[in-house]
């Protein structure tokens, strides 16, 4: 029998379970079962947010163990998932001015396997009330080159007051400072 032959049965076989009704002794059974099964763990994970530029072959998830406030340690876990190529992940979390990272801040994983889930954890005691990111740089060994890409991290500590509108500007004599409106120009030689 040649492939498509095979395709076609197999589609045709789905296509009539589709339209069939459950037989009630494996629907019951099918509920207990999506029921007894345990909930995957990054589905409440945030996802880290990438620079946008190509890099590094790697997913980051992210939970903190609490909400964040101010003059409290909480923990980070961080979940690396390598893709498809990557040979080994190194990894390195920074903060920025108002947060304070303890425990080990960099962590290697070698001979990694794609799609399967690493684990990092760090403590983040955050100084004052704001608008926070952690940077997480995540550098890849795919074959022998080495490809790194830059993900943050947000989260607010505390009330953060909202954006207020910024004065209007003006020029050196006080007169308001109307904005132009971008045009573009070719210039042909």
């Amino acid at each position: 029998m040649n492939r498509l032959a095979i395709c076609l049965s197999i589609a045709g076989l789905a296509l009539a379970a589709c339209g069939s009704d459950p037989d009630p002794d494996t629907a019951g059974a099918a509920t207990k079962t999506a029921k007894s099964a345990p909930a995957d763990p990054l589905a409440r994970m945030a996802q880290a947010v990438g620079n946008g530029k190509p890099g590094a072959a790697v997913l980051i998830r992210y939970d903190f163990s609490a909400k964040p406030a101010v003059g409290t340690p909480m923990e980070l876990q961080l979940v690396f998932i390598p893709q498809a190529g990557v040979d080994s992940l190194d990894i390195m979390v920074s903060s920025m001015d108002g947060v304070t990272l303890s425990g080990p801040q960099t962590a290697s994983f070698p001979d990694v396997v794609p799609s399967k889930q690493y684990t990092h954890k760090v403590s983040v005691l955050p100084d004052r009330a704001g608008v926070f990111y952690l940077s997480v740089v995540a550098t890849t060994q795919i074959g022998n080159s080495n490809l790194s890409r830059t993900f943050a991290i947000p989260f607010s500590v505390g009330t953060v007051p909202a954006q207020q509108k910024a004065p209007p500007q003006t020029d050196a004599a006080g007169e308001a400072v109307q904005p132009a409106k971008a045009q573009e120009t070719t210039k042909s030689g």
